[in-house]
């Protein structure tokens, strides 16, 4: 499992916005599927958002996708070893 480093965050939002994140990529369905795929709520800032995409693709293992449908499509299951 990744870890970012949110606390380094002066952003309050950020640190919201990348604990859902991590709460979402927690559970154990996910885990299982190896992949989440989160939709922004219309009180979180898109700024916010972007930094977050750019982390996570940053984050070697990570994959993030944007989807047609407004979803962020976040996986790492073609990284792990089977």
């Amino acid at each position: 499992m990744f870890q970012l480093a949110f606390s380094h965050s002066p952003s309050l939002s950020y640190e919201r916005l990348g604990y859902r994140i991590q709460q979402a990529i927690s559970s154990p369905h996910v885990q299982k599927r190896q992949c989440v795929e989160v939709r922004p709520n219309h009180d979180e800032s898109p700024a916010d958002w972007r930094r977050l995409i750019a982390d996570l693709e940053e984050t070697s293992g990570i994959k993030v996708e944007a989807l047609e449908s407004g979803l962020i499509r976040i996986g790492w299951r073609e990284f792990t070893e089977s």
